[in-house]
């Protein structure tokens, strides 16, 4: 009996830098900057764009848009890796300000004690969570980042099967979900947008009440991925998201791998025999800290970047 062919799969070496859209540049810089401790960089490829960098070294990028892509109501979200000291500081001037901070509880173990979630002003979800051996007044590093899949398993397919991510741990498999669902359910559980969802049963629980135990809690599926220091989340899509274009192969909201310049030309070969569609390599100009790109969108419409950092 033949074995199934095994998809030759690329290494991402971690986040390089993650895209999101905001409505004023300028607010959203004061606010990244000011409060967050992220520093205005060089320049980025895209015109109109602004760079700003964290300790680590890794970037986020603000795109001004009309209509920002923020998913504010589902998993999709950014965190930060910040001191304890540093933690309490963002958290005292977010409240200063009156602006919201939600201690939702977590599924993921590693980030049982990561409560902290706020929003930016334009609605992107933003999460810190506590490093330890870290220093300054900031965020010093891009912990993980989470998108929306339509179908888990064409997510699973492409970033675990195509790109070489272990999967390091899953939400919506085992008992100890359902019960949290449950407890969600009987509103003593607070858990962040997109981690759980309402189930409707087709017939009535036999001898209740018509009507009864038609709607049950449910966990939302969940899967993180392992890719070098940082984590890549993806979340069941709980309703239709509206997706731009089919043929747009570089747009935002946008997440970009560090890759080596060989890995990025290997990936072009590879996509192009896994049929996918995709933009590049495209080489950037000197003051870019990102030598060269590839730009694709994963089976579920998220937007992708394989890039080479200058300093690679």
């Amino acid at each position: 009996m033949n074995k199934p062919e095994v998809p030759a799969r690329l290494t991402l070496r971690t986040i390089s830098h993650l895209v999101i859209e905001v409505s004023n540049l300028d607010r959203a810089r004061s606010f990244y900057v000011d409060r967050l401790g992220f520093a205005p960089t060089g320049d980025w490829p895209v015109e109109g764009e602004l760079c700003l960098r964290c300790l680590s070294g890794q970037w986020l990028v603000l795109k001004p848009s009309p209509m920002p892509r923020t998913f504010a109501y589902t998993g999709v979200h950014q965190a930060y890796g910040a001191s304890p000291v540093a933690i309490a500081g963002i958290v005292n001037a977010l409240s200063a300000a009156a602006i919201p901070v939600h201690r939702y509880h977590e599924d993921r173990s590693a980030e049982r004690d990561d409560n902290c979630y706020f929003a930016d002003p334009d609605g992107n979800r933003i999460q810190l969570v506590r490093r330890e051996t870290t220093v300054g007044p900031g965020v010093c590093t891009i912990d993980h980042a989470a998108v929306l899949a339509s179908d888990m398993e064409w997510a699973e397919d492409f970033y675990r099967d195509r790109l070489g991510l272990p999967v390091e741990h899953r939400v919506g498999v085992n008992t100890d979900d359902y019960v949290r669902a449950r407890l969600w359910g009987e509103g003593k559980d607070d858990m962040a947008p997109g981690t759980r969802r309402w189930d409707e049963r087709y017939r009535d629980i036999p001898g209740g009440k018509p009507g009864q135990g038609r709607r049950v809690p449910r966990p939302n599926m969940q899967m993180y991925l392992r890719t070098g220091s940082s984590i890549f989340g993806v979340y069941l899509a709980t309703a239709h998201v509206q997706e731009p274009p089919p043929h747009l192969a570089m747009g935002s909201p946008r997440t970009g791998f560090a890759v080596d310049r060989a890995e990025l030309d290997r990936a072009a070969g590879l996509l192009l025999d896994a049929n996918v569609s995709f933009e590049g390599p495209v080489e950037h100009g000197a003051k870019s800290p990102v030598a060269a790109s590839l730009y694709l969108r994963d089976p579920c419409g998220n937007f992708i970047e394989l890039c080479v950092p200058r300093n690679v």
